[in-house]
């Protein structure tokens, strides 16, 4: 139907050209989206016992303003408004299952304990060498501090020898409000005014395979000014700033509520209340024992650049650069509660191992929570659109990218100073960045920069047959990644002598149990 030849009796009025007047210069919209797992199929077993559908509910929601901002008798040519509104509510349902500890595991009874082929095991005694009577490990050499670490393993839901035997139904929860806007003012002829702004808050629950529910926020701000102006029919120019803001705080389960290490005796970690939960147990025949770490971060940036667009012929030139400032805020440690690993060198099964209180490794580190980044990144770029001819174009550029490493406001930093071929080592602070083995004074960053990054851009589009809607396009350039000195940092201001951190094998002379793992002998392993 030819939309403008609608007629009242063919389309309702108010839709295509159909209307009895002419259109508002406002417009609004809403919408609204919803799901449900009464739906969905019946859930696939991982064992083939029967599986429990795990229940859930999504909800979307959005609206959205938009036209002329007018204040009668104060603004009334005022800007272009748009407004926009969304309300998420996810629940993602999935199933899993792992191997948990057998009712006769947890008394240290491996009579009936079989490796992943199906094959009895035999567990020795690591005092004689020689296998526990009936492969079971005697009650009063059971460790208490595993038995309290026990405690949060769930019991098995299903009856099988080897393999899994416990699966749940895992429900992740995620609400989102987002809030976005945009205003445009056509100054005059020559100049426009535009701004954009948008927020958006996330709030997930994530309950893992024990059942310890994790809550992690998350907020984004992000605001925009752009100024751009018309010079001459052949140039434009465009000038900008750009806000953002990033904040996350992660919340473990077990934070101010149960000191879980404390209770179950074992020492040498961190039990401050933000960090209370147990230490990672990892295993390769149960599954591993674990609970997220606390973090609050906020990570900002300052952007302010500029462009001007030149256009000559068949030639369109667009050159222009930008400066960032960073300033990443960080309250988090790498690992606090400390990582315990069992392979069975002890008795020859891992779990067994675990039930003795004997790991075979024991890592943490902690210390240096607060964390203060900053730095300045940096870019500069050409760009030639060259209309070669009616049907073929290059786009030809280069762009030059330069982000400094960043420091620490406080200079709590830490490298090492290495003497040519690894032949010697020691540490060097950003707060005194003299070299003790080779004599260099480092830049507070305690990291060179690379000022090299140069980066060409080169593209092509070609009509073979003209008039047709063939098209061949290629194009190559090298990208560089400029968010690599985070991390870097991180890992800096987390060593010695600012924190605690080392890694501590099983041996002979420095025994470990779960109950003094965390304590490095004196030789500084």
């Amino acid at each position: 139907m030819n939309n403008g030849a609608a007629s009242p009796f063919a389309q309702f009025a108010a839709f295509g050209n159909n209307r009895r007047r002419p259109g508002a210069l406002y417009n609004a919209q809403l919408s609204v989206l919803a799901n449900t797992s009464a739906w969905d199929a019946k859930s696939s077993s991982l064992t083939g016992q029967p599986a429990n559908n795990p229940s859930y509910n999504n909800l979307h929601i959005g609206g959205m303003f938009q036209g002329p901002l007018r204040i009668p008798r104060v603004l009334r040519n005022g800007p272009n408004l748009f407004v926009g509104y969304q309300r998420t509510a996810d629940d993602n349902a999935t199933t899993q299952g792992q191997r948990m500890p057998t009712a006769l595991e947890r008394n240290g009874n491996f009579s009936e304990t079989v490796d992943g082929l199906g094959r009895p095991i035999t567990i020795v005694d690591p005092t004689t060498g020689q296998p526990f009577p009936n492969n079971t490990i005697p009650r009063e050499r059971l460790s208490p501090e595993a038995a309290a670490l026990l405690d949060y393993y769930p019991r098995p839901t299903l009856a099988t020898a080897n393999g899994i035997n416990y699966q749940r139904p895992i429900v992740s929860a995620v609400q989102q409000h987002s809030f976005q806007s945009r205003v445009t003012q056509i100054v005059n002829q020559r100049n426009q005014v535009f701004g954009t702004g948008s927020y958006a808050r996330t709030t997930s629950d994530t309950t893992s395979l024990f059942g310890f529910n994790d809550e992690t926020q998350t907020a984004n701000t992000d605001i925009g000014v752009n100024w751009s102006r018309r010079v001459s029919q052949f140039v434009q120019m465009r000038t900008r700033y750009q806000f953002t803001k990033q904040s996350t705080t992660t919340t473990p389960y077990f934070a101010n509520r149960t000191n879980v290490s404390g209770d179950a005796g074992i020492n040498g970690n961190n039990q401050e209340p933000i960090n209370w939960g147990p230490p990672s147990l990892r295993f390769s025949s149960v599954a591993g024992l674990y609970d997220a770490l606390p973090l609050q971060s906020d990570v900002v940036t300052h952007a302010a650049g500029a462009e001007a667009t030149l256009f000559r012929g068949r030639h369109n030139f667009t050159f222009g650069g930008d400066v960032r400032r960073h300033l990443i805020d960080i309250l988090s440690q790498q690992d606090p509660r400390g990582s315990f690993s069992f392979t069975g060198a002890a008795t020859g099964h891992d779990l067994a191992d675990f039930m003795l209180g004997t790991p075979s490794t024991a890592s943490i580190a902690y210390g240096n929570a607060d964390k203060y980044f900053r730095g300045f990144s940096y870019d500069a770029y050409l760009t030639d659109d060259w209309r070669v001819g009616p049907s073929f174009t290059i786009t030809a550029g280069v762009r030059w990218e330069y982000e400094a490493p960043l420091t620490e406001e406080q200079a709590r930093l830490v490298n090492l100073d290495v003497a040519s071929g690894f032949t010697a080592a020691q540490p060097v602070l950003a707060s005194s960045p003299n070299g003790a083995v080779t004599g260099e004074t480092y830049p507070s960053s305690l990291m060179h920069p690379d000022k090299t990054g140069i980066q060409p851009r080169l593209g092509i589009a070609w009509r073979p047959i003209p008039g047709s809607s063939l098209v061949v396009r290629a194009a190559y350039g090298i990208y560089r990644n400029t968010n690599v000195y985070q991390s870097i940092t991180t890992l800096l201001a987390q060593q010695p002598p600012l924190s605690t951190a080392c890694s501590i094998p099983n041996t002979p002379e420095h025994p470990l149990t779960l109950a003094n793992g965390f304590r490095a002998p004196s030789t500084g392993l």
